[in-house]
């Protein structure tokens, strides 16, 4: 197939993309931003240096900079020659955002987690302040922001044919404007189209699509995709998919809101897996707190600003890109300045084609697999052939199955019979006993198999069966209870670690008794705000038990071993009266 096929079904199904109100970078040229740059190269140690300056570096020219390694420990910046600190004119400042508290949405433990995340940023690489408002003006007079391009891919990988819409972005600011994690500059993000090329076209003549996935934080494989007739994706004409854009972040959601959202950095992971591990430990009932420890974050996707799409006031331009585009085959840099940072938050992005280390991206190379689709068939007629086959198969192994049981029950009959049960050559069959049960459990499992496989066939298909997690906006705050929570989330975490620091200060402060029955008042009043007195009276109880136990055993290990044992005498009493009062 030729650019202008890949044209034609680019712009069948290109994407509506609505940004919320207050968004500062929009989808721009890769061959301006390119113009606009100079390329930087980063040693561990080292200040970074510029190696093409700006005005000198082009698309044609970009794969030649980047030298031999293909730019591999470079990186492009259109601000890093300008240092000096820039402010947005009032002027062309967009509408403020009103933000939720992400803060008051999760316990206590997640808010400790932020605090470390960002006290983290004065000791690893971050973007100068003032980086967004250069990009501001860069994309401003630079970059043309009125004419949003996309850069598209089709990959024909049957029975799918899948159309990949790259946008690019000069800068995250998703940390300075909106609350994020993290902001950098420059940004890559997609919304992928899989169309279904094995069922017969429309009445247009277009084959017909079946999945859409949009760029999202922290979801992979089979959360990543949406189901066509998904009843949360919105389609224009029946072709468009909508993508609500985060505000700064520019990530995807298929529903518009504002989203809260929990991370794990790379280098945190440890950390953030222990406490949640310790809260599962200390709190089993309480699910959600387990899922919500990490670095939190919301991200707006309202969709109540600027749109562009088809049926919108502005169009897309469209580029197509390939594997045998240039500058996306061989150039491995960064796009964006490079800040060393630990965690990654802080760096600029790789092209659409490869990752950070130089690999090829999972969504370039093999799209299907990324999205969890390899193993999904893509039409109910195919459906239905599979599934024949797969009955068949099953059908014709329980036949198997039933002439080995019957034969090895009747082998193992005449083995025994007139032989006393103690016998050494009754006792010698033990194997083909087992060999026996292992058979029926087959059996068994593919009877149940190819009841279920039948059964499907008759039953409602739910578009969400294949989701682990199905992301959704949370609900706004309202009420007196919701505006407790946004100010006790400001005021509680910096409260605690002073109380905390108090308590453990190696100073004879008169006032540590003090601190302590505070840290207790504190803790308490963050149960009953979130709604979850009990938990935190049953969190304390076993730290003091804990306390306790550590005291006792410093002083003397055996009062330890007659506790424990005092305890699970006590434990074992509670269990089996439990169970003679259910009798």
């Amino acid at each position: 197939m030729g650019t202008a096929d890949d044209l034609r079904l680019l712009r069948a199904y290109e994407p509506v993309a609505r940004f919320t109100e207050g968004e500062y970078f929009y989808p721009v040229s890769v061959e301006r931003y390119v113009s606009k740059s100079s390329l930087w190269r980063n040693e561990p140690g080292m200040s970074p240096v510029c190696t093409v300056e700006t005005g000198r570096l082009s698309l044609d020219n970009l794969a030649e900079a980047g030298g031999g390694e293909q730019g591999l420990g470079l990186s492009l910046s259109g601000i890093e020659n300008d240092e000096k600190l820039t402010h947005i004119p009032l002027r062309d400042r967009p509408p403020h955002l009103a933000r939720a508290s992400r803060l008051a949405s999760v316990g206590l433990t997640a808010r400790l987690v932020d605090t470390l995340n960002r006290f983290s940023l004065l000791f690893r690489g971050s973007v100068p302040g003032g980086s967004a408002a250069h990009s501001f003006l860069l994309q401003r007079d630079h970059l043309e922001p009125s004419r949003p391009i996309y850069y598209g891919r089709v990959l024909r990988d049957e029975p799918w044919i899948v159309l990949q819409y790259w946008y690019f972005y000069s800068f995250n600011n998703w940390r300075s404007a909106f609350g994020g994690v993290n902001e950098h500059e420059a940004d890559w993000e997609q919304v992928t189209v899989y169309v279904d090329a094995s069922a017969e076209p429309g009445p247009d003549g277009l084959p017909k699509p079946s999945w859409v996935v949009f760029s999202a934080h922290e979801e992979t494989g089979d959360d990543l995709r949406r189901r066509w007739d998904d009843p949360d994706l919105s389609v224009v004409d029946g072709r468009h998919p909508v993508v609500f854009v985060g505000a700064g972040s520019h990530s995807g959601a298929y529903l518009p809101g504002d989203y809260l959202i929990t991370v794990r950095p790379p280098r945190l992971r440890g950390l953030v897996d222990a406490l949640r591990w310790s809260a599962r430990l200390l709190a089993p009932w309480s699910a959600e707190d387990q899922r919500t420890v990490g670095i939190p974050y919301v991200d707006y996707a309202r969709g109540d600003g600027r749109a562009i799409g088809p049926g919108q006031a502005e169009a897309w331009h469209p580029v197509v890109i390939g594997d045998d585009t240039p500058w996306v085959r061989d150039f491995r840099g960064l796009w964006g300045r490079d800040t060393r940072d630990r965690l990654g938050g802080e760096r600029g992005p790789a092209g659409p084609r490869y990752s950070r280390d130089g690999n090829v991206r999972q969504s370039w190379a093999d799209p299907v697999g990324w999205a969890g689709l390899a193993k999904v068939v893509p039409n109910r007629a195919a459906e239905r052939e599979y599934a024949e086959i797969r009955t068949q198969k099953d059908r014709d192994r329980l036949a198997e199955l039933d002439q080995e049981i019957s034969s090895l029950r009747h082998e193992l009959a005449v083995a025994a019979a007139g032989l006393p049960a103690a016998a050494p050559e009754v006792r010698a069959l033990v194997g083909e006993e087992q060999k026996l049960l292992h058979l029926r459990m087959e059996r068994t499992r593919l009877a149940d198999d190819l009841h279920r496989t039948i059964t499907a066939a008759t039953v409602p298909d739910d578009p969400h069966a294949h989701l682990l997690h199905r992301r959704l906006p949370m609900a706004p705050a309202a009420g007196f209870l919701g505006r407790a929570r946004s100010w006790w989330a400001v005021l509680s975490t910096p409260l605690i670690l002073w109380a905390i620091g108090a308590v453990a200060s190696p100073l004879n402060i008169s006032g540590q008794e003090t601190a302590l029955g505070l840290l207790l008042m504190l803790l308490i009043f963050e149960g009953l705000v979130r709604k979850k007195f009990l938990a935190v009276v049953v969190r304390l109880l076993i730290a003091c038990v804990a306390v306790v136990g550590l005291v006792v055993l410093y002083h003397d290990g055996r009062y330890v071993v007659t506790f424990g044992f005092f305890a699970g005498a006590l434990l074992v009493l509670l269990v089996n009266i439990r169970e003679a009062w259910r009798r």
